[in-house]
């Protein structure tokens, strides 16, 4: 089914390829050219969910975004289940383009989304199976215990940031959300 969906994006003149992933990040469908390469399709996920999640606490929110680079244009859409990602010459008509990935985002549901993650599962199973058996592990008489770092206090919090949250493992100070006004008066 999903074959379908992609191949009414992939007979658009000017697309090269396009993929699925979904929230969790996983690559649903792959039908991008080769010329992307297998590390840029591992780390995809986490820098498609990080430049949504800046630009939606940053910016306005918006699902869709164009990446514009010199001899390709990456398009980005999202909709409540997936990620699809495009990738056009510029000459390519981005009407055209909007409304095939439209019907895409449109006819991908849970149930598709479910049947899209079975088949990922059991092609894993099946690589699983095919992969040869992991190396031993050595027992733990032949390890020597790590040495163990001294332990010390821990500074006082700034107390003028008492606000945190912690992204990819630092600790960041929570701005506060731009209240909006309409000619002197908050909405």
């Amino acid at each position: 089914m999903i074959e379908k969906i992609i191949k009414n994006v992939l007979e658009l003149p000017g697309v090269d390829g396009a993929c699925i992933l979904d929230k969790k990040g996983n690559l649903l469908h792959n039908a991008l050219p080769d010329f992307f390469l297998e590390d840029f399709l591992e780390d995809l996920s986490r820098r498609v969910t990080t430049l949504y999640e800046a630009v939606d606490e940053n910016y306005m929110p918006c699902d869709d975004y164009i990446l514009k680079f010199p001899q390709k244009y990456i398009q980005l859409r999202r909709s409540r289940h997936i990620y699809l990602l495009v990738a056009v010459e510029p000459t390519t008509n981005l009407v055209s383009l909007r409304m095939v990935t439209n019907l895409v985002l449109k006819h991908i549901t849970p149930k598709i989304l479910g049947e899209l993650r079975a088949q990922l599962k059991a092609s894993a199973n099946e690589a699983a199976v095919a992969a040869p058996p992991p190396p031993v592990a050595p027992t733990p008489a032949e390890l020597s215990p790590p040495p163990v770092p001294p332990v010390e206090a821990s500074p006082e919090p700034d107390p003028t940031s008492t606000h945190t949250t912690t992204v990819n493992g630092r600790k960041r100070p929570v701005r506060p959300r731009p209240t909006r006004s309409f000619r002197g008066s908050t909405y």
